[in-house]
């Protein structure tokens, strides 16, 4: 699985995104506003319009912020709606 999340310092979802990305044991390439020289550079590297960030992709499709983060492990039965691994 390749996970990309593109970020901006001081973000706080970005971070609640590493979190349980890494509490999942998954691995993640993180992609930062600063690394790029131009807002619209950094727009293109997404693939679309957007006005939040975090913005992850997975498998190169873009999911979205954290709340979809969240949605997409919750139907993979991995984390509940609050975002809490699920411990089986």
């Amino acid at each position: 699985m390749r996970i990309e999340i593109f970020s901006k310092p001081d973000c706080i979802y970005c971070t609640k995104s590493k979190n349980l990305l890494e509490g999942l044991g998954l691995e993640y390439s993180e992609n930062s506003i600063n690394d790029y020289k131009t807002k619209q550079q950094f727009l293109e590297a997404i693939g679309k319009k957007v006005k939040t960030v975090p913005q992850i992709k997975i498998n190169n499709k873009l999911v979205g912020g954290y709340n979809q983060l969240v949605e997409y492990f919750t139907d993979k039965g991995l984390v509940n709606y609050k975002g809490e691994i699920i411990n089986e």
